[in-house]
């Protein structure tokens, strides 16, 4: 159920794009690791993720040097990755090579990319009653390119790119440029995404309404106070039964 304080009067719906539009593909990942001798399943990768935004939250990720960590977006991957890969067996000095690998594989089919079911047509029926949906998103420079390679191109009134832009969550000014381009004050603006440290913490940072997307659970017991959501769809379908 969300709730209707959450939803009233929404102006402006702010979406984090991985595991909020586009939801991490835990079997591929599985399968590429084992491509590289490092047996996970799907769930235990589940599992690793939950546990590296954990991490993140308490500044504890695994933080190494690897072939491409300086390209735009790359750092922050690299952290969620070796520090999933790390929980599931993979060896600190193996995490390099590793790292370098999949980056290859994210940058030909990012593995954020399974889209839920109604998503596209929910976000169409808020453009549609005059509530603007907008991207923001810590990535690599690449998500128009993505959005379109998995049917969403045209689907978002802006999408806003920490690799293009140049500033990332938590760091309010990226909802701050978003604010503007709509003339949407911070109050009447609510931000969906899966991560305390990155869109709970910014969002907030910028004055917006903030609600989190856990369908695994992974923040069970953690910033309480933040109101867990279903996803996109439920919250669209709550705003337009507000209005």
């Amino acid at each position: 159920m969300v709730p209707h304080d959450l939803v009233a009067d929404v102006q402006l719906l702010c979406l984090d794009a991985g595991n909020t539009v586009i939801f991490l593909d835990h079997g591929r990942l599985a399968d590429s690791l084992g491509a590289r001798g490092f047996s996970a399943t799907a769930a235990q990768l589940v599992a690793a993720e939950g546990s590296a935004k954990h991490a993140q939250e308490t500044g504890t990720m695994v933080d190494i040097e690897w072939p491409e960590s300086a390209a735009p977006g790359a750092h922050a991957w690299g952290q969620m990755l070796a520090t999933m890969a790390h929980a599931v067996g993979v060896p600190h000095e193996s995490l390099p090579e590793l790292l370098g690998h999949l980056w290859r594989e994210h940058m030909e089919l990012n593995f954020w990319s399974l889209v839920p079911a109604g998503l596209k047509a929910a976000v169409a029926r808020a453009r549609q009653a005059d509530v603007p949906v907008a991207i923001v998103s810590n990535s690599e420079g690449q998500l128009d390119a993505l959005f379109a390679r998995v049917g969403l191109a045209g689907a978002f009134d802006l999408v806003v790119d920490s690799g293009v832009l140049g500033i990332a969550k938590p760091d309010p000014r990226i909802f701050a440029h978003t604010l503007e381009h709509f003339g949407v004050g911070p109050g009447q603006a609510l931000h969906l995404g899966d991560s305390i440290a990155t869109d709970v913490d910014g969002g907030r940072a910028g004055g917006l309404r903030v609600a989190l997307v856990d369908p695994f659970g992974h923040s069970a017991g953690r910033a309480t106070d933040v109101p867990r959501v279903e996803g996109v769809v439920a919250v669209v379908d709550a705003i337009l039964a507000a209005r």
